[in-house]
């Protein structure tokens, strides 16, 4: 290609610049036409991955963390089984078979454990209906059935239970038995004369009879 330049400054009235060499032009593509697919990789169908990944499911608050818990640093993968492994039947059953488990091994609850439950459920929750107003997600009767039910775990009312392998309890008796006299004849002593008394027994009115106890 020539270039005729009229310039002052100039000394050559033109010179040749060599053309740029043109851009491969690409092939079209049909709008209709299918996207090529991917061949499927080994890790897509591995059962072994896919239960340890629904273990993690239950574990981790959303998928994508469970998949870098089972891939580690490569994300990619773990990003892929975040979105086409959560529906998976055998990913499923993999997490509900870990918490199932888990609720089976779960220790009860003690005393307070169980009334901080019940407070929670008693003092409810207040939902937005708008125009600054709220309203209670329990109602005033279940919310008094909750605090009764409350007060009764923690023994402020309802019934005292008594552990009686603590009480000791002393019986005092006292035990009378009536036993039968034996018969024995009564030993009757006759008043003698007193001989020495001014008065004379026999005219006494007064006739003394002395038993000796058997």
């Amino acid at each position: 290609m020539s270039i005729l330049m009229q310039q002052p400054w100039i000394t050559s009235p033109s010179f040749t610049v060599a053309e740029p060499p043109a851009w491969p032009a690409a092939k079209p593509v049909s709008p209709w036409a299918k996207p090529v697919e991917e061949a499927p990789q080994p890790y897509q169908s591995d059962e072994n991955l896919k239960k340890q990944f629904g273990v993690e499911l239950a574990k981790c608050p959303n998928a994508f963390e469970a998949g870098c818990k089972v891939f580690g640093d490569d994300t990619s993968k773990a990003l892929w089984a975040s979105f086409n492994w959560v529906s998976d039947p055998l990913v499923v059953a993999s997490r509900d078979i870990y918490l199932k488990n888990l609720e089976l091994s779960a220790a009860p609850l003690d005393r307070n454990q169980l009334a901080a439950k019940v407070l929670k459920l008693a003092e409810g929750e207040f939902v937005d209906i708008g125009n600054g107003q709220k309203r209670p997600t329990i109602d005033a009767k279940d919310r008094l059935t909750a605090f009764k039910l409350y007060s009764d775990i923690l023994g402020y009312t309802g019934k005292v239970e008594i552990d009686a392998s603590t009480n000791n309890v002393t019986n005092n008796e006292i035990t009378i038995k009536l036993v039968k006299a034996e018969n024995k004849p009564a030993l009757v002593i006759d008043n003698a004369p007193n001989t020495k008394s001014e008065i004379s027994n026999e005219t006494s009115p007064i006739s003394l009879k002395m038993v000796k106890a058997g």
